[in-house]
């Protein structure tokens, strides 16, 4: 169920599973970019805060706490002083310490148990109110540079892109060697690790096949490596609450969902587990042009792994590179900092994906122009040496309809915005639709395709090519 319909199930006895699924969208950044959008002047908030409902109050404080908007604290500050469903209570003030409302909570008192019945509810309330003092706590210094031994990292590249990856890291001085989607590298040395655009992340491996015991993990990660942590469990199906508070005690250092230096990674299989440690107290200065985002921006590693796989099909060391759907321009800073590009231009018909991509621009000294225009009424002199694309597709933008007839219209015109040895790098979830119309075309030939994962979805990268004797206008 998309955002929008979401939305309109908000009134009525509706309005507690609404908020559940909304909270499920909001645990991405697109998605609580398309909640906030949805929002409009947030009256829908206060609203929900004063429901009869208590489910749905407690909804929408986890829905306000994973928004993490300041402008809604008042909401929050008002309900700790009315909230009188206990079970309800625990979102509320983990809500309130997301929007850092430091005051509020040292302002609250835990009740005092006045039953067996209750009793429950007041040590829930106790743990979140604990959880929630733990962001005010001191923030780690994220300055590692070096492991104090070298020791095996796997570094994680976009799906379909570990051979980018791979090359990025060669350039950087590595050895290492493709395995699945990762590159498997021995050293000390992550700052220089963290230089990697392809990279989505890195993890440093601690053991495979790991009884999915408490015991038995504590036994096998030991000591944290630094000095503050946060245990993250994936594929567990069970009481993850339950079985983090177990493990948690058996750990060195101190657990710290909220100001952590490194991360226990879970990944659970039925009976059995794989353990990693990802580091948080490594700077991440990459993508110094990712200002301003919308919400069907791509994710800057995906972004930088395509444009690296699309320049290395460009026939000339200085391409003219031709964004038609640009966006907030990701792919074109990310060819501009790859390639020494004697031309860069991005179009695109939103003015609000225009001005932010002007920032970026701006911000970053970027030489990248961009055009307020649609690309179906947009007409240029020169062919680009390379087009490249994330195009707009049904399960982010428009609908798959709106879309049949965009791509056919928008294919119709791109010999004309590539020159004679160009060539077209699209990324798009409408595969099927995407090779159809190529197929069908009368001067284009698709070169390639190449299949990835993102979101959720398996979009593919379409490597686009002139006919011969086309010369495209």
């Amino acid at each position: 169920m998309t955002t929008a319909e979401l939305f309109e199930k908000l009134n009525g006895e509706t309005a507690a599973e609404a908020l559940s699924a909304l909270c499920a969208i909001a645990k991405t950044k697109q998605g609580r970019a398309e909640i906030e959008e949805a929002l409009g002047d947030r009256s829908i908030l206060a609203a929900l805060v004063k429901s009869e409902q208590p489910k749905a109050r407690k909804n929408v404080y986890r829905l306000i706490g994973a928004l993490e908007n300041e402008a809604d604290a008042p909401l929050l500050t008002h309900a700790l002083e009315t909230e009188e469903t206990l079970f309800a209570v625990p979102s509320l003030i983990l809500a309130l310490g997301r929007l850092n409302e430091k005051d509020a909570l040292l302002s609250y008192r835990i009740p005092v148990s006045e039953s067996v019945e209750t009793d429950k509810h007041i040590a829930e309330i106790t743990i979140a109110y604990e959880k929630a003092l733990q962001r005010f706590a001191e923030q780690p210094e994220r300055t590692l540079e070096t492991l104090s031994a070298p020791r095996e990292i796997l570094c994680f590249a976009p799906k379909g892109f570990a051979a980018e990856l791979f090359d990025e890291l060669s350039v950087l001085g590595f050895s290492g060697r493709i395995q699945g989607d990762a590159v498997r590298l021995f050293t000390a040395d992550v700052a220089k690790v963290y230089r990697a655009n392809c990279m989505t992340e890195a993890l440093l491996p601690i053991e495979r096949n790991v009884p999915m015991e408490p015991k038995a993990i504590a036994a096998a990660a030991k000591t944290c490596i630094g000095t503050s942590y946060r245990i993250e469990i994936r594929g567990y199906l069970k009481d993850r609450t339950g079985f983090i508070e177990k493990l948690k005690g058996l750990l060195d250092g101190r657990n710290n969902p909220s100001a952590y230096d490194c991360e226990l990674r879970i990944d659970s299989r039925n009976d059995v587990c794989d353990l990693y440690w990802k580091l948080w107290n490594v700077k991440d200065e990459r993508y110094p042009w990712r200002k301003g985002t919308l919400p069907a921006s791509i994710h800057p590693a995906l972004g930088y792994a395509l444009a690296r796989y699309a320049l290395s099909l460009a026939k000339c060391e200085r391409p003219a590179v031709f964004d038609p759907f640009c966006g907030s321009g990701s792919l074109l800073f990310a060819c501009e900092e790859q390639a020494r590009c004697r031309a860069i231009v991005g179009v695109d018909k939103s003015s609000t994906a225009v001005r932010i991509a002007r920032e970026n621009a701006k911000a970053t000294g970027s030489r990248a122009r961009f055009i307020c225009r649609d690309i179906l009424h947009f007409e240029t002199k020169e062919g680009a040496d390379l087009v490249i694309s994330n195009l707009p597709f049904g399960n982010r933008v428009g609908s798959h309809q709106e879309n049949e007839a965009l791509y056919a219209r928008f294919l119709r015109r791109l010999p004309y915005y590539m020159n004679e040895h160009g060539v077209a790098v699209l990324y798009t979830a409408d595969g099927r639709l995407m090779e159809r119309l190529i197929k069908d075309h009368p001067q284009l030939r698709l070169r390639e395709k190449r299949r990835t994962a993102a979101g959720g979805l398996s979009p593919w990268v379409f490597v686009i090519e002139k006919k011969n004797g086309h010369s495209g206008g």
